[in-house]
């Protein structure tokens, strides 16, 4: 199957958060901003996958990164390429953006998403995440 990536459109919102929803259990919400682009993949011009690329600047170090966040695909449509789409397009947009690195962080229970990723050329950063809930 043909996957079309390109850029969300706001009519694309129902679609988009059925895939979140299925994914994540809850719904997007309106995002804006110059450093947010959302990303659909399509097949036979139904929105299948979905990709927030969030622009991040290390102000002491002077260069930017990306953070790839909310990869999901439909589960119908899992295993056709959509992931790898999403993700490579998101590649090229950091690139053209001029940014040393793509990071992500993963749940370790999201064992299919970890194959993606290690597809895509990403590898495990050795890290502990230190979070407090407020």
């Amino acid at each position: 199957m043909n996957v079309v990536v390109r850029d969300y459109e706001d009519k694309d919102l129902e679609d988009v958060n059925k895939i979140v929803k299925e994914s994540f259990s809850y719904e997007k919400g309106n995002i804006q901003g110059d450093m947010y682009h959302e990303i659909v993949g399509c097949i036979d011009n139904k929105v299948v996958g979905y990709l927030l690329l969030i622009r991040m600047y290390n102000p002491i170090a002077k260069y930017s990164y990306y953070l790839l966040d909310h990869v999901c695909v439909s589960s119908e449509y899992r295993g056709l390429g959509v992931g790898e789409a999403l993700v490579n397009y998101a590649e090229r947009l950091a690139k053209d953006g001029s940014a040393k690195y793509i990071q992500l962080t993963c749940s370790r229970f999201r064992e299919d998403a970890h194959k993606l990723y290690k597809n895509c050329g990403f590898y495990i950063k050795e890290s502990d995440i230190f979070r407090k809930n407020l």
